[in-house]
């Protein structure tokens, strides 16, 4: 095995010029001109774009003495996390004038996370996945707390940081678990090892348990799933949209690789315990959404709520559920991302977050109640939207492997899902503004709106050849 280099050039693309912002950084005041400011988000949204053109140059293959691994499936989720990184520098400028002690660090810190979820997609070993997520992990606590000013911030930077130590103690444990049953952690080896029935089952077990239990903390399910509401709440809101969006999407990759690819011979064996996992989630996530008064908290609930259903499609452990979950994460990004667009742009009028600032919001600005109108019922599972075919397909793979209990369970709390979000919609479209001034929406925020609120709509009347080509790039991973 060689280094190969060349296939990690997306990934050299974004850490230079991450590298070059804390650089520039260094000669820009902090009180800068806006456009100085608004500078950086929009030199980091060309760098995203340059980084994807780059994914198809290498070619497929490994790296890093086969630590690393460029396929279908890590193309697939890089684009996806480039895509939100795009979009939420975008949520960052409109989102600037609220960080008082604004620092250049908090662009570079965006993109260094995104190389992070790009080397967790691209890992083949425990070793390299639990580096890379590390990695993530020390970027985002700082971006989390990055209004010191305010006790939110702290608060929510604490108890992410807590609960965070915690996972990666579960999940490190379970590693050296997995490492002392098969005397391998490169995925492949794993798997080699255990298909040959060769592992200590006890430990191997354990080990499963274990890492399961340590990534749910990424994934916002139970049992760590306590810090996203608190997170979404105090972290500034661009960073809350990219853990709600990124951070989910590379927990759920890396989930898959190491249940299908390293430990697919065992499926038996953790199939049940993930759909333990998937129902709890469910069940609280969407039930603890519905007395919600504060819409990032809202979305934080729905948010662990998502993952239920998308551990219900890993617990099917079939190509089906995997080419689900990654048509699921797709859409949901959307929709979340077209949410927090709106948000940002509400909270800059309203300074709350609070669901009672959006009453009569459809008066104030139609484009704004529309676009939380699609993204929320396209949450909730709402047909025509694409957030529909995404939980039809979660459902389906579980009905397919058997999991009946765990898809009524999903069939109900859709139902619930429906009636929180529609407390929303109600208070937008239905009561009268208390504030009557029109909000001012400036063009290429409607530019950003208007392609968010087609894709979504797109992907819901016409999924066709997205379907087709995650469930093709699916099997890469059995």
């Amino acid at each position: 095995m060689e280094m190969h280099l060349q296939r990690l050039i997306p990934e050299f693309i974004l850490l230079a010029m991450a590298l070059a912002f804390l650089v520039v950084g260094f000669f820009i005041p902090k009180a800068a001109s806006n456009g100085s400011r608004k500078t950086f988000g929009i030199v980091g949204i060309l760098t995203a774009l340059v980084s994807g053109a780059s994914l198809f140059l290498p070619g497929t293959g490994t790296a890093l003495f086969g630590m690393f691994i460029q396929d279908n499936v890590s193309v697939f989720f890089k684009g996806l996390f480039l895509i939100v990184l795009m979009f939420v520098l975008f949520t960052t400028i409109k989102y600037e004038r609220e960080l008082s002690q604004w620092k250049a660090e908090f662009y570079a810190l965006l993109l260094f996370a995104t190389v992070g979820f790009m080397f967790i997609a691209s890992s083949s070993d425990f070793v390299s996945f639990y580096v890379a997520l590390e990695f993530v992990a020390v970027t985002q606590y700082v971006l989390v707390a990055f209004r010191k000013e305010t006790s939110d911030g702290v608060e929510s930077g604490l108890k992410y940081l807590i609960t965070g130590a915690l996972s990666s103690g579960f999940l490190l444990y379970g590693i050296s678990f997995i490492y002392g049953a098969t005397g391998a952690t490169g995925f492949t080896e794993v798997a080699a090892v255990v298909e040959a029935g060769s592992a200590s089952n006890a430990f191997l077990l354990i080990g499963i348990g274990l890492v399961v239990i340590g990534i749910t903390f990424k994934i916002s399910a139970l049992p760590f799933h306590v810090w996203a509401p608190d997170v979404y709440q105090g972290a500034p809101t661009p960073v809350a949209a990219f853990l709600a969006a990124g951070s989910k999407a590379a927990g759920f990759v890396i989930l898959m690789r190491i249940l299908f690819t390293a430990l697919g011979s065992v499926k038996t064996e953790w199939m049940i315990f993930v759909a333990v996992i998937s129902g709890a989630t469910l069940i609280f996530g969407n039930l603890a959404a519905m007395p919600q008064k504060d819409i990032k908290r809202l979305i934080a609930y729905g948010g662990i709520g998502s993952a239920g259903y998308l551990l219900m499609a890993v617990a099917s452990a079939s190509s089906l559920g995997a080419g689900a979950v990654m048509f699921y994460l797709v859409v949901y990004s959307l929709s979340i991302l077209a949410a927090f667009v709106s948000i940002v742009i509400v909270y800059n009028n309203e300074k709350s977050y609070l669901i009672s600032a959006y009453t009569g919001l459809s008066q104030r600005s139609p484009l704004l109640a529309a676009t939380l109108f699609i993204s929320l019922l396209s949450m909730a599972g709402i047909p025509p939207l694409g957030g529909f075919i995404a939980k039809f397909y979660l459902i389906a793979a579980a009905v397919q492997s058997g999991l009946l209990v765990l898809a009524v369970i999903g069939v109900v709390m859709a139902i619930v899902a429906m009636y929180y979000y529609l407390l929303v919609i109600k208070s937008m479209y239905l009561r009268y503004p208390v504030n009557n001034e029109p909000i001012h929406i400036d063009g290429a925020t409607r530019v950003v709106l208007y392609i968010l609120n087609i894709s979504i709509i797109f992907l819901g009347m016409y999924p066709g050849p997205l379907t087709d080509w995650v469930m093709d790039i699916a099997t890469v991973l059995f």
